[in-house]
């Protein structure tokens, strides 16, 4: 009940705002039907029609819809807009569905942490689940000190630093790839990107922040096949319904899309193809954020075909995935983050905050089975 409470408040703040923007918003509805179709091989809507459609989608969510091409809802006769669940709306309960705060005699708590620091998510998973479904994590570099994980002790960071190694650095509550770098140290210092930085200077880039130190993964070599730039990922979404029973929600590939790119992130210029769930392949499509391209039917840098295209494990990442979630009791939904290796699925992270963008841009609109789910 506090928790939608809360909610509600925030609902009114968003409310509010809203319509006080609403006249910004209305000015830049020019700028959402003005941009190219993702589906440029369909006849499109008239500009006249795509206004009126987006000025009623705001009246009705008091929101601009920042997906409505991509969604291939300025496409004539293709979608039905009321099958897309709305950004907002979207948000409010998934919110609702996992801010699971806990009030004891001495405070709160909120499950959530769990997911958000990944130093601890990874702690966790690896004792309930096996250590082999989670990268090795090395170390916990916290200031002037750090936790060898392997030695199970705490060092200095100057000691730390003296080995020469290359692993994974992320920022432990960082998101969308923000803090995420692949670092080599060589004679106490840092290549990155192929600059030479003392690991001093480099760590001044995050003061205050606390920094999880992980092993490199290898993937397998069918997901290199289609991009071997970077460590490629599948984003696999869980939902636990009303009688506890945990489904998949959606599922897409991400592919980083530059060769001088680490991550896959579509925020960073990567593209998602769609994972059809009953099979393990992947879809027709690539989809691109809009500030980067449009879709695509091969990836641009390999020329492999996407459609068909088998995923490796796929019964296992499924799996997997279900278990990791029954052991977050208290969510309702996540988002995982999977690395396909030789061996099998390896968990990178979970988010509790997951967006509906890439989903619906890959499976059309999933309103109706974001509702069935949660309430199964």
């Amino acid at each position: 009940m506090k928790n939608q409470t809360i909610e509600r408040l925030r609902e009114i703040k968003f409310v509010a705002l809203a319509t006080f923007r609403l006249p910004k918003q209305i000015s830049n509805i020019q700028k959402v039907i003005e941009k190219p179709s993702y589906y440029p091989e369909k006849p499109r809507k008239s500009k006249h029609t795509m206004w009126i459609e987006n000025f009623l989608w705001l009246l009705k969510n008091h929101e601009l819809n920042p997906y409505y091409t991509s969604y291939g809802l300025d496409v004539k006769n293709f979608r039905n807009k009321n099958e897309f669940i709305p950004r907002h709306e979207f948000c409010r309960e998934r919110n609702i569905g996992n801010q699971r705060v806990k009030n004891t005699i001495s405070g709160s708590y909120n499950y959530i942490a769990l997911l958000r620091d990944k130093y601890i998510f990874s702690a966790y998973l690896s004792s309930t689940l096996g250590a082999e479904y989670l990268p090795e994590t090395i170390a916990f570099i916290n200031g002037s000190r750090v936790y060898d994980a392997r030695m199970k002790k705490w060092i200095l960071t100057s000691d730390f630093f003296k080995e020469d190694k290359t692993v994974v650095f992320k920022l432990i509550d960082g998101e969308c790839a923000e803090g995420v770098a692949l670092v080599s140290v060589q004679k106490g210092k840092i290549v990155k990107g192929g600059k030479t930085i003392d690991w001093k200077t480099y760590l001044r880039e995050f003061p205050g922040d606390k920094i999880l130190v992980q092993e490199v993964l290898k993937q397998h070599h069918k997901i290199a096949e289609l991009n071997p730039y970077c460590i490629n990922t599948i984003r696999i979404i869980t939902i636990r319904g009303k009688s506890g029973r945990i489904q998949v929600f959606a599922a897409f590939l991400r592919l980083g899309a530059s060769e001088d790119s680490f991550v896959d992130n579509r925020a960073k210029g990567g593209l998602g193809v769609g994972i059809d769930l009953s099979k393990g392949v992947l879809m027709k499509y690539g989809f691109v954020h809009d500030e980067f391209g449009l879709k695509e039917e091969q990836h641009p840098l390999t020329g492999v075909e996407f459609a068909g295209y088998e995923i490796p494990f796929w019964k296992e990442v499924v799996d997997l995935v279900k278990n990791a979630h029954a052991q977050f009791y208290s969510l309702q939904s996540i988002g995982w983050d999977i690395v396909i290796t030789e061996k099998g699925p390896v968990l990178l992270e979970g988010n509790d905050d997951w967006e509906i963008g890439g989903p619906q841009d890959t499976y059309g609109g999933l309103k109706k089975r974001w509702n069935e789910l949660r309430k199964a």
